[in-house]
Protein backbone atom coordinates (compact mmCIF):
# COMPACT_ATOMS: atom_id res chain seq x y z
CA UNK A 1 0.00 0.00 0.00
CA UNK A 2 3.15 2.52 -0.31
CA UNK A 3 2.48 5.91 -1.96
CA UNK A 4 -1.34 5.95 -1.18
CA UNK A 5 -3.24 9.25 -1.13
CA UNK A 6 -6.74 9.73 0.38
CA UNK A 7 -8.53 12.81 -0.03
CA UNK A 8 -10.97 13.58 2.75
CA UNK A 9 -13.77 16.01 1.78
CA UNK A 10 -14.09 17.71 5.38
CA UNK A 11 -15.62 20.65 7.07
CA UNK A 12 -17.37 18.30 9.99
CA UNK A 13 -15.79 17.50 13.65
CA UNK A 14 -15.93 13.91 12.02
CA UNK A 15 -13.74 14.65 8.96
CA UNK A 16 -11.06 15.70 11.94
CA UNK A 17 -11.65 12.16 13.86
CA UNK A 18 -11.20 10.67 10.46
CA UNK A 19 -8.04 11.79 9.19
CA UNK A 20 -6.81 11.31 12.66
CA UNK A 21 -7.82 7.33 12.48
CA UNK A 22 -6.57 7.29 8.72
CA UNK A 23 -2.97 9.11 9.46
CA UNK A 24 -2.29 6.08 11.55
CA UNK A 25 -1.94 3.93 7.92
CA UNK A 26 1.27 3.32 7.05
CA UNK A 27 2.67 4.99 3.81
CA UNK A 28 -0.64 6.91 3.42
CA UNK A 29 -1.29 10.42 3.27
CA UNK A 30 -4.05 12.22 4.43
CA UNK A 31 -5.23 15.51 3.13
CA UNK A 32 -8.13 17.12 4.24
CA UNK A 33 -9.88 19.72 1.81
CA UNK A 34 -12.13 22.59 3.43
CA UNK A 35 -14.78 25.22 2.26
CA UNK A 36 -12.59 27.58 3.34
CA UNK A 37 -15.39 29.90 4.49
CA UNK A 38 -14.77 29.54 8.14
CA UNK A 39 -11.98 32.10 9.63
CA UNK A 40 -9.89 30.05 12.43
CA UNK A 41 -11.41 26.67 11.56
CA UNK A 42 -10.46 23.39 13.58
CA UNK A 43 -7.83 21.49 11.79
CA UNK A 44 -7.43 18.22 11.25
CA UNK A 45 -3.90 16.26 11.27
CA UNK A 46 -2.01 15.93 8.10
CA UNK A 47 -1.70 17.95 5.22
CA UNK A 48 -4.99 20.91 4.76
CA UNK A 49 -6.26 22.24 1.44
CA UNK A 50 -8.70 25.38 1.41
CA UNK A 51 -11.46 26.51 -1.21
CA UNK A 52 -13.66 25.05 -3.97
CA UNK A 53 -12.42 22.69 -6.90
CA UNK A 54 -14.31 24.37 -9.58
CA UNK A 55 -17.05 21.96 -9.53
CA UNK A 56 -16.96 18.12 -10.47
CA UNK A 57 -14.40 18.77 -13.45
CA UNK A 58 -12.25 20.51 -11.53
CA UNK A 59 -12.30 17.81 -8.76
CA UNK A 60 -11.80 15.42 -11.30
CA UNK A 61 -8.69 16.90 -12.67
CA UNK A 62 -8.03 17.55 -8.78
CA UNK A 63 -7.72 13.96 -8.42
CA UNK A 64 -5.61 13.02 -11.33
CA UNK A 65 -3.07 15.67 -10.46
CA UNK A 66 -2.93 14.76 -7.00
CA UNK A 67 -2.47 10.96 -7.75
CA UNK A 68 -5.13 10.72 -5.11
CA UNK A 69 -5.83 7.12 -4.87
CA UNK A 70 -9.25 6.91 -2.16
CA UNK A 71 -12.01 9.66 -1.43
CA UNK A 72 -13.48 9.56 1.63
CA UNK A 73 -16.51 12.15 1.45
CA UNK A 74 -17.07 13.31 5.17
CA UNK A 75 -18.89 16.42 4.38
CA UNK A 76 -21.98 18.16 6.31
CA UNK A 77 -25.09 15.22 5.45
CA UNK A 78 -26.77 18.41 3.87
CA UNK A 79 -23.92 18.82 1.58
CA UNK A 80 -25.54 17.34 -1.68
CA UNK A 81 -24.18 19.48 -4.05
CA UNK A 82 -19.92 18.27 -2.71
CA UNK A 83 -20.99 14.42 -2.48
CA UNK A 84 -22.76 14.28 -6.07
CA UNK A 85 -19.70 16.26 -7.61
CA UNK A 86 -17.19 13.78 -5.57
CA UNK A 87 -19.21 10.83 -6.56
CA UNK A 88 -19.22 11.29 -10.01
CA UNK A 89 -15.51 12.91 -10.19
CA UNK A 90 -14.02 9.76 -8.36
CA UNK A 91 -16.35 7.21 -10.81
CA UNK A 92 -14.56 9.21 -13.61
CA UNK A 93 -11.42 8.84 -11.97
CA UNK A 94 -11.94 5.11 -11.07
CA UNK A 95 -11.00 5.80 -7.91
CA UNK A 96 -12.53 4.38 -4.85
CA UNK A 97 -15.46 6.88 -2.67
CA UNK A 98 -16.50 6.19 0.29
CA UNK A 99 -19.45 8.32 1.80
CA UNK A 100 -19.18 8.76 5.53
CA UNK A 101 -22.82 10.03 7.42
CA UNK A 102 -24.44 10.73 10.58
CA UNK A 103 -27.51 8.80 11.14
CA UNK A 104 -30.52 10.78 11.60
CA UNK A 105 -31.59 11.82 14.72
CA UNK A 106 -35.30 9.30 15.80
CA UNK A 107 -38.07 11.31 17.15
CA UNK A 108 -39.09 9.70 20.75
CA UNK A 109 -42.43 9.52 22.56
CA UNK A 110 -41.33 13.24 24.22
CA UNK A 111 -40.43 15.11 21.38
CA UNK A 112 -42.86 17.29 19.28
CA UNK A 113 -41.30 17.50 15.78
CA UNK A 114 -43.10 18.45 12.82
CA UNK A 115 -40.53 16.65 9.62
CA UNK A 116 -40.35 18.77 6.46
CA UNK A 117 -38.71 18.37 3.62
CA UNK A 118 -36.61 21.40 2.83
CA UNK A 119 -36.25 25.12 4.35
CA UNK A 120 -38.67 26.78 2.28
CA UNK A 121 -41.13 24.07 3.90
CA UNK A 122 -39.84 24.55 7.25
CA UNK A 123 -40.76 28.33 6.94
CA UNK A 124 -44.37 27.64 5.47
CA UNK A 125 -45.10 25.37 9.05
CA UNK A 126 -44.43 28.02 10.99
CA UNK A 127 -46.75 30.42 9.37
CA UNK A 128 -49.67 27.53 10.38
CA UNK A 129 -52.45 27.79 13.34
CA UNK A 130 -50.32 25.05 15.51
CA UNK A 131 -47.60 27.97 15.51
CA UNK A 132 -49.59 31.46 16.13
CA UNK A 133 -47.87 31.38 19.58
CA UNK A 134 -44.44 31.31 18.78
CA UNK A 135 -42.61 33.81 18.96
CA UNK A 136 -38.85 33.22 19.03
CA UNK A 137 -37.39 30.96 16.82
CA UNK A 138 -34.21 29.74 17.21
CA UNK A 139 -33.40 28.90 13.76
CA UNK A 140 -30.16 26.77 13.27
CA UNK A 141 -30.42 25.54 9.45
CA UNK A 142 -27.28 27.13 8.45
CA UNK A 143 -27.05 30.81 6.34
CA UNK A 144 -27.71 29.66 3.25
CA UNK A 145 -31.25 28.64 3.96
CA UNK A 146 -32.28 32.08 6.34
CA UNK A 147 -33.91 33.71 3.64
CA UNK A 148 -36.87 31.53 3.38
CA UNK A 149 -37.79 33.19 7.08
CA UNK A 150 -37.17 36.82 5.97
CA UNK A 151 -40.94 37.54 5.04
CA UNK A 152 -42.21 35.83 7.79
CA UNK A 153 -42.98 39.39 10.35
CA UNK A 154 -44.59 37.72 13.43
CA UNK A 155 -41.87 35.97 14.68
CA UNK A 156 -38.46 36.99 16.17
CA UNK A 157 -35.58 34.90 14.70
CA UNK A 158 -32.61 33.99 16.68
CA UNK A 159 -29.49 33.04 14.12
CA UNK A 160 -26.07 31.66 16.04
CA UNK A 161 -23.29 30.97 13.84
CA UNK A 162 -19.41 32.05 14.18
CA UNK A 163 -19.09 34.21 11.49
CA UNK A 164 -21.74 37.47 11.29
CA UNK A 165 -24.62 37.21 8.97
CA UNK A 166 -23.89 40.73 7.64
CA UNK A 167 -27.85 40.56 5.30
CA UNK A 168 -29.72 39.89 8.67
CA UNK A 169 -29.16 43.70 9.57
CA UNK A 170 -31.64 44.70 7.22
CA UNK A 171 -34.20 42.77 8.49
CA UNK A 172 -36.14 43.31 12.40
CA UNK A 173 -37.37 40.34 13.01
CA UNK A 174 -33.35 38.47 12.59
CA UNK A 175 -31.20 38.89 15.22
CA UNK A 176 -27.75 37.40 14.85
CA UNK A 177 -26.02 35.73 18.12
CA UNK A 178 -22.40 34.61 18.31
CA UNK A 179 -21.35 31.49 18.71
CA UNK A 180 -19.15 28.39 17.92
CA UNK A 181 -20.05 24.83 19.00
CA UNK A 182 -19.76 22.19 20.36
CA UNK A 183 -22.17 23.08 22.75
CA UNK A 184 -23.22 21.44 25.81
CA UNK A 185 -27.24 20.89 26.84
CA UNK A 186 -26.59 23.80 29.67
CA UNK A 187 -25.17 26.13 27.24
CA UNK A 188 -28.39 25.39 24.87
CA UNK A 189 -30.33 25.78 28.36
CA UNK A 190 -29.23 28.97 28.96
CA UNK A 191 -29.42 30.12 25.29
CA UNK A 192 -32.90 29.16 25.08
CA UNK A 193 -33.99 30.69 28.49
CA UNK A 194 -32.10 33.70 27.92
CA UNK A 195 -33.67 34.47 24.45
CA UNK A 196 -37.28 33.12 25.76
CA UNK A 197 -37.05 30.27 22.61
CA UNK A 198 -40.54 28.82 22.31
CA UNK A 199 -39.59 26.88 18.60
CA UNK A 200 -36.50 24.96 17.02
CA UNK A 201 -35.81 25.01 13.28
CA UNK A 202 -33.20 22.52 12.78
CA UNK A 203 -31.46 20.31 10.20
CA UNK A 204 -31.92 16.48 11.43
CA UNK A 205 -27.92 16.66 10.71
CA UNK A 206 -27.54 13.17 12.74
CA UNK A 207 -24.27 12.73 15.15
CA UNK A 208 -23.87 14.37 18.98
CA UNK A 209 -22.23 17.57 18.75
CA UNK A 210 -25.27 19.26 17.82
CA UNK A 211 -27.95 17.19 19.12
CA UNK A 212 -28.04 18.99 23.03
CA UNK A 213 -30.39 21.90 21.63
CA UNK A 214 -32.79 18.70 20.22
CA UNK A 215 -32.66 17.44 23.93
CA UNK A 216 -32.93 20.92 25.47
CA UNK A 217 -36.61 21.32 23.17
CA UNK A 218 -37.86 17.87 24.55
CA UNK A 219 -36.89 19.10 27.93
CA UNK A 220 -38.87 22.33 27.75
CA UNK A 221 -41.52 20.79 25.76
CA UNK A 222 -40.85 23.19 22.99
CA UNK A 223 -42.35 22.35 19.27
CA UNK A 224 -38.95 21.57 16.66
CA UNK A 225 -39.59 22.03 12.73
CA UNK A 226 -36.63 19.48 11.81
CA UNK A 227 -35.56 19.34 8.25
CA UNK A 228 -35.01 15.82 6.90
CA UNK A 229 -31.92 14.64 5.21
CA UNK A 230 -31.68 15.11 1.58
CA UNK A 231 -32.77 11.91 -0.13
CA UNK A 232 -31.94 12.60 -4.09
CA UNK A 233 -28.46 11.07 -3.56
CA UNK A 234 -28.52 6.94 -3.87
CA UNK A 235 -25.24 6.15 -2.04
CA UNK A 236 -23.75 3.76 0.39
CA UNK A 237 -23.42 5.24 3.67
CA UNK A 238 -20.95 4.26 6.38
CA UNK A 239 -21.94 5.52 9.69
CA UNK A 240 -18.63 4.04 11.70
CA UNK A 241 -15.31 5.57 11.89
CA UNK A 242 -14.62 2.15 12.58
CA UNK A 243 -16.36 0.49 9.76
CA UNK A 244 -14.73 3.51 7.32
CA UNK A 245 -11.41 2.58 8.48
CA UNK A 246 -11.77 -1.18 7.40
CA UNK A 247 -13.05 -0.18 4.08
CA UNK A 248 -9.92 2.15 3.78
CA UNK A 249 -8.20 -0.91 4.22
CA UNK A 250 -9.57 -2.86 1.85
CA UNK A 251 -9.89 -0.87 -0.78
CA UNK A 252 -6.12 0.24 -0.66
CA UNK A 253 -5.34 -3.31 -0.33
CA UNK A 254 -6.35 -3.95 -4.42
Amino acid sequence: MAGNVILILGGTREAIEIACDLEQIENTTVITSLAGVTRSPRLPTGKVRFGGFGGKDGLFDYLIREKITLVVDATHPFAEKITKNASEASERANIPFLHFSRKPWKETAQDKWYEVENSKAAASTLTQKDFECAKNVFLTIGRKDVNCFYSINTKQFFVRSIEPVKELACFDNMKWIQGRGPFTFQDEYTFFKEHSIDCLVAKNSGGYSSYPKINVARFLGIPVVLVQQPKSINLKKIYDREALTAFVLHDLSR
